[in-house]
């Protein structure tokens, strides 16, 4: 599965960094250099069939007196092009409005620094969400020395802030809902029972924020999933048995995923990440649950680094 995400991701990488060479060539050269970012699953390289946009511009802080409105009317521009263009080439807008075409998102270095500064120093519910998506940024098209010296920023300066950290380990366990199986049918921490499962959201999201937020805490600048957790493992910072069984519950819901969405597009449907448990078989339900209780462990493991008292610096 891990490589079949990577295929998708490098086929869609291809087409945008044709795109926006097209692109650039048609509105001439920038003003400054600047950095197409991907954001999200495109930003961990773990892109499915299912896959919308979310992206950024980050664009070299200009000289002293020379931010002027036509550098920022060039950006802008680009932007909205290039928004459009993927929406024709089949990737649908961010209904969130996490793209380049948003103004907010597309800002020079000393802005996008002032933003995750802020995010870090003040991790307030409703901002700290936003590491979900910016925190796994990396550079797709252009100057990739920009998103380097910012991703340098955002590692050393997000490992040595521990009340940013818990609030990331705090965000991850809240949002991790509890699941059970019962027969065919998906039960929650209140009882309340579904015949449809969101795999994204109730086993994917708990394990990459998991990532995440181990990989800030260790200084860890790999964006990948599977990749961040094997440096844990790598460098003795969770057991190789924990790792494993990480992994492979990890993969075997992206599994799931790609099957059940080349299932509906084939009939013509529209692909999603919500399964049917009694669509699967009794060796498929068994394994499903046994990667419900590996994501319990991580939770676990959570809970008891950062939030019992140990200090996370």
């Amino acid at each position: 599965a891990e490589n079949i995400t990577k295929v998708i991701t490098l086929f869609n990488d291809y087409i945008l960094n044709r795109m926006l060479t097209l692109l650039a060539e048609e509105m001439g050269p920038p003003p400054v250099p600047f950095c197409w970012l991907v954001l999200g699953s495109e930003g961990r390289k773990e892109q499915t069939f299912r896959t919308d946009q979310d992206n950024a511009i980050l664009y070299q802080d200009p000289g002293p007196g020379e931010e002027s409105p036509e550098i920022r009317e060039y950006f802008h521009a680009f932007a909205f092009k290039a928004v459009e263009h993927l929406q024709a080439c089949g990737y649908p807008k961010c209904k969130n409005k996490f793209m380049a075409s948003n103004p907010r998102w597309c800002r020079p270095y000393a802005t996008w620094r002032g933003y995750f500064g802020d995010w870090i120093e003040n991790p307030i519910p409703p901002e700290v969400g936003l590491s979900r998506i910016f925190f796994d940024f990396r550079p797709a098209w252009g100057a990739s020395d920009l998103a380097e010296s910012l991703r340098d920023y955002v590692t050393e300066t997000a490992r040595h802030n521990a009340p940013f950290l818990r609030s990331l380990a705090e965000d991850c366990i809240n949002n991790a809902a509890q699941v059970s199986f019962l027969g065919d049918y998906v039960v929650d921490r209140d009882g309340r029972q579904s015949s449809q499962l969101d795999l994204k959201a109730r086993g994917l999201a708990p394990m990459v924020n998991f990532a995440r937020v181990m990989a800030l805490h260790h200084g860890i600048s790999e964006t990948s999933t599977l990749a961040r957790l094997q440096i844990l493992s790598d460098e003795g910072l969770i057991s190789k048995e924990l790792y494993a069984d990480a992994r492979e519950a990890y993969e075997y819901q992206i599994q799931l995923t790609l099957v059940h969405q080349l299932r509906m597009l084939e009939t013509g449907g529209v692909a999603d990440n919500t399964i049917l448990p009694a669509g699967l078989s009794d060796l498929e339900k068994k394994t499903l649950k046994e990667a419900f209780a590996v994501i319990q462990r991580l939770l676990d493991l959570l809970r008891k680094r950062f939030l019992s008292g140990a200090a996370a610096g």
